[in-house]
């Protein structure tokens, strides 16, 4: 009796662990929701369609974008810090969450133990860009124009900006006025018009419309000249140092998500990267494929967040 109870609770284990093992196999057998934490159409919002749209083909579930925008990135950040560990809903992050963490007080999520990296996407130089009206031609003229009207030169930025955004006139010894904006698809139009003087935006939101002749980007961020901008001069080759810093994409999920679901998005990920369709639409952006896996990304990471904690202390940067 004692030796049937032992192979029927040993049966049962068995089972158990088959049933678990098929539970989760089946991820994800419902719709992932990706968090963009900016307005539509801004350079977070378009890489994520892009890769949303691959991202389900793979997993066979539709990955649905959703904006939550608001307070610098942080109101979608904060969503999914606190949503459930359980893959279906995951952020798209970017060097915002660097530049929060170091220069903002008081954040509810710490960007740093409260999200998992699950894979880096892409990554793309900061342009500065003015508008074709303007007759601003290189970074000097842009420079000697703001120093002789401090009263009503103004720059957009999305949310608080960024450290490009405020070491910009710092290194320039210049005091523009600063514009927020939720994404920078709402800043475009007042640059185009005029109403803004400047923008040092990711190439992904400017290059199209330097394409179409509507900005003329005048420098851009980096150790080495933009290959969709071959023309156009590093901020050092420009004159202005300690800009070499580029954008960058990446897939984050609450913190404690089974390490099996995000290998298996991380995985995912990784080849929806190396599909030419989607290089060929990032490229058509500005923006390069980039993958890395969630170890490496983890990696790269913290290393990019103790870089924004450097450059906050060496220039004293704090968004009010």
């Amino acid at each position: 009796m004692h030796i049937r109870f032992i192979r029927l609770a040993l049966g049962a284990i068995g089972l158990w662990s088959a049933f678990a093992g098929a539970s989760h196999a089946e991820y994800p057998d419902k719709p992932i929701r990706m968090i963009v934490p900016y307005a539509a159409g801004g350079g977070v919002d378009n890489i994520t369609r892009v890769v949303a749209t691959e991202l389900g083909a793979r997993l066979k579930q539709t990955v649905v974008v959703e904006n939550r925008a608001g307070a610098n990135a942080n109101i979608g950040t904060d969503f999914v810090a606190k949503a459930a560990p359980d893959g279906y809903t995951l952020l798209m992050g970017a060097t915002f969450l660097g530049f929060n963490r170091a220069t903002m007080n008081d954040l509810p999520y710490d960007a740093a133990k409260d999200l998992k990296p699950v894979a880096r996407t892409g990554r793309a130089p900061f342009v500065l860009v003015v508008p074709t009206t303007s007759n601003i031609q290189n970074v000097a003229e842009l420079v000697t124009y703001m120093k002789k009207h401090p009263d009503t030169v103004s720059y957009g930025a999305v949310g608080a900006g960024s450290p490009t955004n405020l070491i910009f006139p710092k290194n320039t010894d210049t005091k523009p006025i600063q514009i927020l904006y939720k994404g920078g698809a709402a800043a475009m139009p007042d640059l185009i018009a005029g109403r803004l003087t400047y923008m040092i935006q990711t190439a992904s939101e400017v290059i199209p419309l330097v394409q179409t002749n509507k900005l003329r980007a005048l420098a851009v961020t980096g150790t080495s000249r933009f290959h969709r901008l071959p023309d156009v001069p590093t901020m050092k080759e420009a004159g202005v140092p300690d800009l070499e810093g580029t954008g960058w994409w990446g897939v984050f999920a609450p913190a404690d998500t089974p390490d099996a679901i995000v290998q298996r998005v991380s995985d995912e990920i990784q080849m929806v990267m190396q599909q030419p369709n989607v290089i060929q639409a990032l490229d058509k952006l500005g923006i390069e494929s980039a993958p890395m896996p969630s170890v490496e990304f983890a990696s790269f990471y913290q290393t990019e967040l103790q870089n924004y904690v450097d450059v906050a202390k060496q220039f004293n940067l704090k968004v009010e």
